[in-house]
C-alpha cells in the first residue's frame, strides 16, 4: 500500500502491538512485538507516529506539522504520507473505517 493511496480524511491508528521507546538522542525505536520487527525513526516520524491516535485525520497530521517545521507544506505532506505509508505497509498503523 503507497503512500498516494491515503486521503486526507483517512484516521490513522498505532497497532496496538507496537511499543514506542524514546532513546537518548530524541530518536523512537517502534518494536512491534508480533513479529518482532524494529525500526527506528526521527524525531518528526515520533510526532506523526504520536498523532496516529485514530481521532486526527492525515490531512490534521499535515497541517499541525506544517505549524510546528518551517518547511513548505506540500513537502510535508509528501512526507507524511510517505511515511504513513510504510508504516501501514509493514503494519504498525491500522487505516480505520471512513466515518463519512
Amino acid at each position: 500500500m503507497s503512500g498516494a493511496e491515503l486521503s486526507d480524511s483517512d484516521l490513522l491508528l498505532r497497532h496496538p502491538e507496537v511499543d514506542c521507546n524514546n532513546l537518548p538522542d530524541q530518536t523512537v525505536l517502534l518494536f512491534q512485538k508480533d513479529t518482532s520487527l524494529a525500526v527506528p525513526i526521527n524525531e518528526s516520524g515520533a510526532a506523526i507516529w504520536k498523532m496516529c491516535d485514530g481521532v486526527r485525520t492525515l490531512g490534521q497530521i499535515v497541517d499541525k506539522l506544517a505549524e510546528i517545521y518551517d518547511q513548505e507544506h506540500g513537502r510535508i505532506e509528501q512526507d507524511v504520507r510517505a511515511f504513513l505509508g510504510e508504516l501501514l505497509r509493514l503494519g504498525f498503523v491500522d487505516r480505520l473505517p471512513s466515518q463519512s
